[in-house]
């Protein structure tokens, strides 16, 4: 159901690599950067916003709910490379970080720009 929420639109140019990076509060005091490189599809942003509103109960850990944000958008989007950060402050400060890609996608001088851990 909450799959739904998410709306796409084709990529401007799917011959190319490039970044895009979200953020929002899918928890009230969880924190979410959201950064991909897309395929054939983008996100809407405003479909995220309101995507990341359907977990405003959700329990069951940050663990939990970045593996079923990421699940999520590799079903939507099919992305060529994701990462889902998610961060808390209380009760203790607790990160959890995921990433996927497709088969035999690597981009290195991209992924080299990007901020690591």
């Amino acid at each position: 159901m909450r799959r739904e929420r998410l709306t796409t639109r084709p990529s401007p140019d799917a011959r190319h690599d490039y970044l895009v990076e979200l953020h929002g509060e899918p928890m009230a005091g969880t924190r979410l950067t959201l950064r991909l490189v897309p395929d054939r599809l983008v996100a809407d942003p405003a479909s995220v916003a309101a995507y990341l509103a359907e977990f405003a109960g959700f329990a069951d850990g940050l663990e939990a709910l970045a593996l079923a944000i990421l699940d999520d958008l590799n079903n939507e989007l099919v992305p060529r490379w994701v990462e889902v950060v998610l961060e808390r402050d209380t009760p203790l400060p607790h990160r959890v970080a995921i990433e996927d890609r497709q088969p035999n996608w690597d981009n290195p001088q991209l992924m080299g720009r990007l901020q690591r851990i």
